[in-house]
């Protein structure tokens, strides 16, 4: 499932989900198996804490739907337990990252660069 990419990093896509680690073991395996499967359902999670920790001082008229139908495809590293949004639509130079616990459990720490 994981192949070293360019970077000297492991990596897999899952589900259109690109999970990345210095180096993999059955437990990552089992965790980006796992967050893969719920990703979807968490959705409605992730734009509500976007939405509480500020991203409306980035993004005008910003709303759950609008944000889940912005975010694109995620790059999850299972090393940091980090969510990067490098390709989605709100603005072109736009990057979101946030940390996040378990298998999606918790978020906090919403970063925007741009």
């Amino acid at each position: 499932m994981f192949e070293k990419n360019d970077l000297g990093e492991y990596q897999a896509k899952i589900s259109g989900i690109t999970f990345v680690c210095d180096e993999i073991d059955s437990e990552k395996e089992n965790v980006s198996a796992a967050i893969a499967k719920c990703y979807n359902q968490k959705l409605n999670d992730i734009a509500k804490f976007m939405i509480d920790d500020g991203i409306d001082e980035y993004v005008e008229n910003i709303s759950k739907d609008n944000i889940i139908k912005s975010l694109g495809f995620p790059i999850i590293s299972l090393d940091r337990n980090i969510i990067t949004y490098p390709d989605n639509s709100f603005d072109d130079s736009l990057i979101i990252e946030f940390h996040f616990t378990g298998i999606l459990d918790e978020f906090y720490e919403l970063d925007i660069d741009g």
